[in-house]
């Protein structure tokens, strides 16, 4: 774990690297991550990825994570695509996506091999046109 952490906090260095912590306000605990990674400068293109420890799934941390992500991506970066995925069987992340307005994309089927069998992976994406379109909660 501590190898993990080094390699984050050197990557801070790098002008396209962003990773956070995702921290619970009433306790003050980090409860997973949220990062911009597949930064593609030239097309203004990103996607995200988020993880959060399984006690806290279902609870709306995620979903307002990545929502105040979705204001960074597209104010802040001027990202013209978000992009965002999901494995197959995955409702707790599906409900996130769609709670955040992202349009379905297609899937890449059998993309992962666990535990002895094929697993999908779904795509979704955003526009910085949709996102203005969006009403904020």
């Amino acid at each position: 774990m501590k190898e993990l952490l080094e390699k984050y906090i050197l990557s801070y260095e790098q002008p396209d690297y962003y990773r956070w912590a995702i921290i619970e306000k009433a306790s003050g605990i980090c409860i997973g991550q949220i990062a911009i990674f597949l930064v593609n400068d030239k097309n203004h293109f990103c996607e995200i990825e988020y993880a959060l420890g399984k006690q806290f799934h279902r609870k709306g941390y995620c979903t307002e994570a990545v929502k105040a992500l979705l204001d960074f991506c597209f104010n802040e970066v001027n990202f013209h695509k978000v992009q965002v995925c999901h494995k197959e069987g995955n409702i707790a992340s599906q409900g996130v996506i769609r709670k955040c307005n992202f349009t379905y994309e297609g899937t890449l089927r059998d993309f992962f091999y666990m535990d002895g069998r094929y697993v999908s992976r779904l795509y979704y994406s955003m526009l910085k046109s949709e996102y203005k379109n969006t009403i904020k909660e």
